[in-house]
């Protein structure tokens, strides 16, 4: 709930002035008890498990969030819309809703700044050969970890997004984006999406049995850390996960994939 809005000053003695929005809710008064969000009747697309599920206006970000309180999200809140509802406050236990709460500044002496830039997922729905965002059981990377997650929209069941079936089979195509020189494409690898997959691949695995049918279509392996082709060669011998050296083309989205396709 906290922005950095200016840094002055020199190493060793930085003053940051930080904006803290408001949360509307008292976080010495706040139980964490969940009835806000329970009665909360606007349903919102939720962030933290990629739009696979809805979350409540009044609501926790993520599982593990600290401190563990709950939120008010202004711009979908029926009370901020329209001046009336108010049924969290109404019905708060402990009485923490606080609809007067408004922005405050600080400003604290530090003596290191740590900048964590960050980066961006690649948006995969321009490359419409793949049908994301068309077909509802093509997600990205990202998603599917939202699906094997027991706290994620599906409670760790893996079931397709689109019907909410059992998946029986799963293919993962890899390098979409990147190692391209297509137009919204990059030329470089990723560095980490062959691993991530074979893990995915594996715990799909645990999820869904022997039964299951794992297939990860790749260019080339980039197993290249400590441990990681040995990894990369269990879940090839000992797991069962089918690798298929291919470049996946315009031409595949013909094919009917039937399953979740990440």
């Amino acid at each position: 709930m906290t922005d950095v809005q200016t840094l002055q000053g020199v190493p060793g003695n930085f003053t940051a002035t930080l904006r803290t929005r408001p949360r509307y809710v008292d976080m010495m008064k706040c139980i964490a008890c969940g009835v806000c969000a329970t009665k909360c009747p606007r349903g919102v697309d939720d962030e933290f498990n990629e739009g696979l599920n809805k979350r409540k206006a009044v609501y926790i970000p993520y599982p593990q969030a600290v401190p563990l309180k709950y939120v008010i999200d202004k711009a979908h809140c029926i009370y901020f819309e329209k001046g009336k509802c108010g049924a969290c406050e109404k019905l708060c236990p402990a009485g923490a809703i606080d609809f007067t709460q408004q922005e405050k500044t600080h400003h604290i002496q530090v003596g290191t700044v740590v900048l964590a830039a960050g980066s961006e997922p690649f948006n995969p729905s321009e490359l419409k050969m793949y049908g994301y965002g068309e077909l509802p059981n093509v997600v990205t990377s990202m998603e599917f970890e939202r699906i094997l997650s027991s706290s994620g929209p599906f409670e760790g069941r893996l079931v397709r997004p689109g019907d909410k079936a059992p998946a029986t089979r799963i293919a993962w195509l890899q390098c979409v984006g990147s190692r391209d020189t297509h137009e919204d494409t990059r030329e470089y690898c990723s560095g980490v999406c062959c691993m991530v997959s074979i893990k995915e691949a594996m715990i799909a695995k645990e999820h869904g049995g022997d039964t299951l049918d794992t297939a990860i279509f790749f260019m080339d392996m980039r197993s290249n850390g400590k441990d990681f082709e040995r990894y990369y060669s269990k879940a090839r011998d000992e797991m069962g996960v089918r690798f298929v050296r291919s470049r996946i083309t315009a031409s595949s989205r013909r094919m009917k994939i039937r399953g979740i396709s990440s």
